[in-house]
């Protein structure tokens, strides 16, 4: 089998920040992107949600639209013209034989780019000063590190 590989870009805000969102109580935060190297490294078991202060694997954190996006641009750019190399080598096989083949691939449209909004409330933690996240305006609740889970008042 065939590896193949392909990229979608997530943009950042103004401040660098990436939108996430944790998987258990499903709110969305943003994290800051550090320059490779210059970040904590990721904690044992993952990050920490800055709401419910619950961990999660370093991959368990796209929002619903980042997750629409990868599936669209797989579709698109990999099992669409997968799909429709096949149609052609079974069509090509068929010709003159007693079995045809009619394999029909409807290629979803390519999401609009994602504009990432300068929203949120900036959280800055003592115990890791490199790793701040923003959190929904309207959130009065602690809020907890990324990394160590310790929790700073939302005053």
């Amino acid at each position: 089998m065939n590896e193949r590989s392909t990229e979608m870009s997530v943009p950042l805000d103004s401040d660098g920040f990436l939108r996430r969102e944790c998987p258990t109580c499903e709110r969305e935060f943003k994290w800051f992107n550090s320059p490779e190297g210059e970040g904590e490294p990721v904690p044992d078991g993952g990050y920490y949600c800055p709401y419910c202060a619950i961990q999660a694997p370093a991959d368990a954190w796209l929002t619903k639209a980042q997750v629409e996006l990868a599936q669209n641009t797989v579709m698109r750019e990999l099992v669409g013209p997968e799909l429709e190399k096949m149609a052609r080598d079974l069509r090509g096989a068929s010709r003159g034989g007693l079995i045809s083949f009619d394999i029909k691939y409807d290629r979803p449209r390519a999401l609009d780019p994602f504009v990432e909004a300068d929203d949120m409330r900036r959280v800055d933690f003592e115990c890791h000063p490199t790793e701040p996240v923003k959190v929904l305006d309207d959130w009065r609740d602690a809020v907890h590190c990324l990394i160590c889970s310790q929790p700073r008042s939302s005053s």
